[in-house]
């Protein structure tokens, strides 16, 4: 018997009855009560992307609706997402209800703090069917769709911004270095670095964001691709591609903003390229989201993040030629962000022995 097979069967005993909806993705349980009507919205969501966001919010509005027509009243709702991919699931989470995330995968409930307690009573059942072994998880099964590679590990999703940042610098360094599209280098350079002077007198703001595409050599570039390409998809499955976005533009102009300014102060004529002033603010994000997850989040942990920092600013106190002032400003202003966009902490509970992937 399946994971699912064994949360519909619990429903059952617990009262809840079945409404005919006859759509195979989904199955809507409820009970009423004199608090009220509970509505639990069992939604298999496999690979994650199978409906957006905005299809969930109609889905769910839909179902109240129906019930409100009925002379149903007080109604509370949940929905139950079964998934294997937790990742792309998460961002069906909405404010104004309750979520518990089901990873097949891993045999974890994936629950956020900001839950209402009204179905807390149906949590410790849950935990008891996903960490019964009597019960498989289904995944294997053709009606859950393909999920696995051909190695038959866990397929995950690719950050989409994240790849079109990655991609949008290599292809602006092989331009800028290797063609004459934005004249010589040394003219493409000086035309999109950061310069106090420049935005300043000249009103050239749009360096803020141009500086963040260019590259000085190769070395550069490769050194905060990488970085980019482990902690960026990583804050980006965690956090979400619009946030994400606001993250990587918002810490890459709070890092030139810091740059000119120090530089303007001290009247220093300098110019400063590079995406590390945005790369260090998607380490502060992401080390603001392992603070409040307890150390750990999708594939990074908090050492991995702190290491990275000290080796990162040592390397730019060994190195004058390293904007320092532009990795601070960058990774305090990603820490300010993730603390207005990324408030919300997330509970996992997982089985304490024998769980592959147990945080």
């Amino acid at each position: 018997m399946r994971i699912e097979d064994g949360i519909i069967r619990q429903l059952k005993a617990m009262g809840y009855h079945k409404l005919d909806i006859r759509i195979n993705t989904m199955d809507v349980f409820y009970r009423s009560s004199d608090l009220g009507t509970e509505i639990i919205l069992v939604l298999r969501v496999i690979s994650g992307n199978e409906i957006s966001p905005d299809e969930y919010r109609l889905l769910l509005n839909n179902i109240k609706k129906r019930f409100y027509e009925s002379g149903f009243v007080d109604i509370f709702m949940m929905g139950l997402i079964l998934t294997a991919i937790p990742e792309r699931a998460r961002r069906l989470y909405l404010d104004q209800e309750d979520h518990i995330i089901v990873d097949l995968w891993d045999r974890r409930l994936i629950i956020y703090e900001s839950q209402s307690p009204y179905f807390n009573g149906l949590i410790p059942e849950l935990e008891k069917i996903i960490h019964d072994n009597n019960y498989s998880t289904g995944l294997e099964d053709k009606e859950y769709g393909q999920v696995y590679d051909s190695h038959n590990h866990k397929i995950k999703w690719v950050s989409l911004f994240n790849t079109i940042f990655i991609v949008a610098n290599i292809i602006i360094y092989i331009f800028v270095h290797h063609t004459n599209i934005f004249g010589d280098s040394i003219h493409a350079l000086q035309k999109g670095a950061l310069s106090w002077y420049m935005i300043k007198e000249e009103g050239e703001f749009y360096r803020l964001i141009t500086s963040m595409f260019i590259h000085s050599d190769f070395e550069h570039l490769m050194n905060n691709m990488l970085v980019l390409f482990f902690v960026g998809d990583n804050l980006e499955r965690a956090a979400g591609k619009i946030k994400y976005l606001i993250i990587y533009f918002g810490s890459g102009i709070i890092a030139g903003i810091s740059s000119i300014s120090y530089n303007m102060i001290k009247d220093r004529w300098v110019l400063s390229v590079g995406a590390s002033g945005a790369i260090f603010g998607i380490v502060g994000a992401m080390g603001y989201m392992l603070l409040i997850n307890k150390g750990r989040l999708e594939d990074i942990s908090g050492r991995q993040i702190i290491l990275f920092t000290i080796f990162s600013l040592y390397g730019g106190i060994a190195n004058a030629n390293i904007d320092n002032v532009a990795h601070i400003g960058g990774f305090i202003g990603g820490i300010i962000l993730a603390l207005i966009l990324c408030n919300k902490k997330v509970r996992t509970i997982t089985k304490k022995h024998n769980i592959k992937g147990q945080s």
